[in-house]
């Protein structure tokens, strides 16, 4: 859902997705599930036959999370930086519903949406207010909560391009107590052209997303560069409308963004940290990216990252434990100037012992000649 950024004395935050509309009753049949056309693209319904998510707590940090038939019995008690503490369950934007939709809306028949990981909880901290009264997003305060009240990962589909160091501190404290840090990478229609992959998404370690369509193709509204880290759906998907404000409860027709690619790999997150309760945050997102099918350039790259998700493979896949968080590891592969300096410091040492060599035979040529003529 595209906001409108709003400085404030430290810190630029927006949310990360397009607005969506509230939907208007179909001319044809379609449901609302056969609106979810990236549950068939992920095989979403083999891997819930895995695992659905049970007992993983996912916070959502956001705008709160409303009252929606999708999320009964899926919210957790929460907390709240924006007016009373009890108003996690006011959202008065949609956006953070949305999300949690996404995650962890528990299906039913064709009309209800069905999220990733549908037993898994959402612990919402609500960050922000709405669009047209963002506030201070305590994006720092929200993370360390969450860590501390329980989430095994956390969703940050929210952002910006200025941000103080205690966000950066927050995030390395949840990487060091295992928890999984899942943010978009940004919209282009929210920053300015070069701004780069926005924060949290950036920071080391965190498990940047970018969005692809329906085709695998890297969605041209998403923020490219080279700290994305995963690609998964995030065009033309529908999404929970839940109470709150003057909206309708009910669900946004189809919707873009950052925001809901972020919320999809957070569920898939979440159905791994399930299925393996006892491998630790480092060893999950390994699973994440070696399992993704390359996309784009080989390798990682900027728009795909390590590649498009893979549900099912990171479900299955036979993965080898790493010592650390393979996000946190310092590039193996040498800068093009120190690698050209490489290859000048081996030329001139062949330089030298070419010239070397001549001298030698020179000197001899040089003996053997005044030998002769002393003869």
């Amino acid at each position: 859902m595209t906001l409108p950024s709003r400085k404030f004395a430290a810190v630029v935050f927006v949310l990360a997705a397009a607005a969506p509309v509230v939907a208007v009753s179909p001319a044809w049949a379609e449901t609302m599930r056969d609106k979810q056309w990236y549950l068939q693209t992920l095989d979403v319904a083999a891997a819930q036959k895995i695992t659905a998510g049970d007992g993983v707590v996912v916070a959502v940090l956001d705008t709160g999370v409303g009252a929606h038939p999708d999320l009964d019995g899926q919210i957790l008690d929460g907390t709240s930086y924006i007016g009373e503490p009890g108003s996690f369950r006011t959202d008065n934007d949609g956006h953070g519903s949305s999300m949690a939709g996404v995650i962890a809306a528990k299906g039913g028949n064709a009309d209800h949406l069905l999220g990733i990981a549908p037993k898994s909880k959402i612990l919402p901290v609500r960050i922000a207010s709405s669009r047209s009264q963002m506030g201070p997003t305590n994006i720092p305060e929200g993370i360390r909560w969450s860590v501390d009240h329980g989430a095994k990962v956390i969703n940050l589909s929210t952002g910006g391009t200025v941000i103080d160091r205690t966000a950066e501190d927050a995030v390395r404290y949840a990487l060091d107590h295992d928890v999984v840090i899942v943010a978009g990478s940004g919209n282009t229609s929210q920053f300015p052209a070069g701004s780069g992959v926005i924060a949290p998404a950036r920071f080391p370690g965190v498990v940047a997303v970018s969005a692809i369509d329906r085709d695998g193709k890297a969605w041209d509204g998403a923020i490219r560069g080279p700290e994305v880290v995963l690609s998964a759906p995030g065009v033309a998907i529908p999404l929970v409308s839940a109470s709150g404000g003057n909206r309708v409860v009910g669900y946004y027709p189809t919707a873009n963004g950052t925001s809901i690619a972020t919320a999809v790999v957070s569920g898939a997150a979440a159905l791994i940290r399930a299925k393996y309760p006892q491998l630790p945050a480092k060893d999950v997102i390994q699973r994440l990216i070696s399992t993704a099918d390359d996309a784009g350039p080989p390798g990682r790259d900027p728009d795909y990252g390590y590649g498009r998700l893979n549900l099912v493979k990171a479900l299955t896949a036979d993965v080898a434990p790493v010592a650390t968080n393979p996000l946190l590891a310092a590039s193996p592969t040498a800068t093009p100037v120190e690698a050209g300096k490489g290859l000048g410091d081996r030329v001139n040492l062949l330089v030298v012992v070419a010239g070397a060599g001549f001298l030698v035979l020179l000197v001899a040529a040089l003996g053997g000649w005044l030998l002769l003529r002393r003869r």
